[in-house]
């Protein structure tokens, strides 16, 4: 009798221990699909808006949850189908034939109706950052609702077709920015135009869950045109570095994430450095296309002298310099655009610049000064440097571009701001007219404008790009910035998760993040 007893128990345990076995392999099985990714930013879903991108990280959770017209490719930045299956120009203009069989997780179809609902909307809220859509479509006529006509915008079928008035070389590669995401009808207030449904999206992930404060739960839409199964089938987003938030490689150790992406609030240097002390992390890098800059506010150009932006420039740059020298992937630059790009200096440039520069001294002195530091690591390892370099400075961190913010009054914008924009060696549309309407280059927002719709006139490309050099040369010598270290994006990931991220942009399309 002892030994049945004690069978049926040894029977039961191992029963138990089975289950217990098979539902740890489910659990792991379940998570092994999902990538938590450490987000340096804690805003509820419905402060993402396509039309008011300000800083990366509103790019990064936006382009894994809409999708565009088309993609450029991660090796050469060519046009490759998205939204659109194909695109061509038939004289003067581009049709994009939209795919037949895309659908929101709920089954909704997008069609070339939502593509130009999408871009008419743009239209009427005229306030994106990537590319002057309306002077290239829609000049000179502002659209009220969603409902008016737009000349330059057509739908025949099921492709919808845009009418620039001859063929733009800007137009094709403009679209690719997430600004010109293609949004549902059906998950936009009529009245508001507001995105009121982030679950019903164009993108491969739509939204699952959201707390409010940042943790926010992606799934994958099998139905969409990046699905395979090598991709993360849920992504978690964590708060990182922000509000008091554990930075991202605080939370790699602790295993509460699995990646960090390139526009993580830590510098790269950091995430390089633990990249080699943890053997089971997968590096990725870009090229040296992120240039650290001071920009100086239009408020200091007026208020200060050129001979003391560029005292104050040179002093600036000697900070930076010497803490990054021997600083794996950083080098010093003195120009925004990297010197071999379509936007580098001409060698007669680059000599007028080096001579004023030589020709100048160091500033001392920052009484009277407010410098503001924007998303530029961290900041209290070099404010005291700043600090000694520059005696009576006044320095704050914020996580607002100037440009971008309604100040109450004009003691609080600050005369200097560091910040480290993507540049990219490409002649970038976005890139540049990001930069215009973020003040980077000194411009006010209509003189910005101005020189967009300008610039966007010119159909040879090597007449753009002296026009830009010019623009690049100016900016450098006024100085409207100056340019401290060049350095690479880099991303992290625990293995087996592979990154098969772009060397020439920063995006994070959180889908080739992969396992094989």
């Amino acid at each position: 009798m002892k030994k049945k007893i004690i069978f049926v128990v040894t029977g039961l345990v191992l029963v138990l221990a089975g289950i217990m076995s098979l539902n740890q392999e489910n659990q792991m099985k379940t998570t092994s699909d999902t990538l938590r990714v450490a987000f340096p930013y804690n805003r509820k879903v419905t402060d993402y808006e396509p039309t008011q991108i300000h800083l990366a990280p509103e790019y990064i959770f936006l382009e894994n949850t809409f999708s565009p017209l088309i993609d450029l490719s991660k090796d050469k930045g060519d046009p490759i189908s998205a939204v659109a299956k194909s695109f061509q120009w038939v004289g003067d203009e581009l049709h994009f034939e939209i795919r037949d069989d895309l659908f929101t997780i709920d089954g909704i179809k997008i069609t070339a109706k939502d593509a130009e609902f999408s871009l008419k909307r743009l239209l009427v809220l005229s306030e994106n950052t990537h590319g002057n859509f309306k002077d290239l479509i829609c000049s000179g006529k502002k659209l009220e609702s969603i409902d008016e006509p737009c000349s330059g915008i057509e739908v025949r079928g099921n492709t919808l077709v845009l009418k620039p008035g001859e063929q733009k070389p800007f137009l094709l590669k403009m679209v690719a920015a997430i600004d010109f995401a293609i949004i549902p009808i059906g998950s936009v207030d009529k009245n508001t135009l507001k995105i009121t449904d982030y679950r019903n999206t164009s993108g491969l992930y739509y939204v699952e869950s959201d707390d409010g404060h940042g943790n926010v739960a992606l799934a994958v839409n099998s139905k969409h045109f990046h699905y395979d199964k090598s991709v993360p089938q849920k992504i978690e987003l964590v708060p990182s570095g922000i509000d008091g938030a554990a930075n991202s490689l605080s939370l790699f150790q602790e295993g509460k994430v699995d990646f960090v992406t390139t526009i993580d609030k830590l510098n790269p240097e950091k995430v390089i450095q633990f990249s080699e002390q943890e053997s089971d992390t997968e590096l990725h890098s870009t090229m040296n296309i992120r240039t650290f800059v001071a920009v100086y506010t239009p408020k200091a150009i007026s208020r200060l002298s050129q001979e003391k932006r560029l005292m104050v420039g040179k002093s600036l740059k000697k900070v930076f310099r010497d803490y990054y020298k021997n600083t794996s992937g950083y080098e010093p630059t003195d120009q925004f655009f990297p010197p071999y790009g379509d936007g580098g200096l001409t060698k007669e440039n680059r000599t007028k610049l080096e001579d004023t520069f030589k020709n100048i001294e160091e500033a001392t002195d920052g009484t009277g000064l407010h410098l503001s530091i924007v998303r530029f690591g961290n900041a209290s390892e070099y404010i005291p440097l700043i600090e000694k370099a520059l005696r009576g400075i006044k320095i704050t961190e914020d996580n607002n571009i100037p440009a971008f913010i309604q100040y109450k009054n004009e003691s609080e914008i600050p005369d200097i701001y560091l910040g480290g924009p993507d540049t990219g060696f490409m002649e970038d549309i976005g890139l540049i007219s990001y930069s215009m309407n973020a003040g980077i280059f000194g411009y006010k927002k209509s003189e910005a404008q101005a020189w967009l719709k300008d610039y966007m006139q010119i159909l040879d490309k090597e007449e753009r790009l002296k026009r830009l050099r010019e623009l690049h040369y100016q900016v450098l010598s006024s100085p409207a910035l100056i340019p401290l270290v060049s350095a690479p994006y880099v991303a992290l990931a625990r293995k087996p998760w592979k990154i098969e991220l772009s060397q020439i942009y920063a995006n994070n399309p959180l889908w080739l993040v992969k396992k094989n």
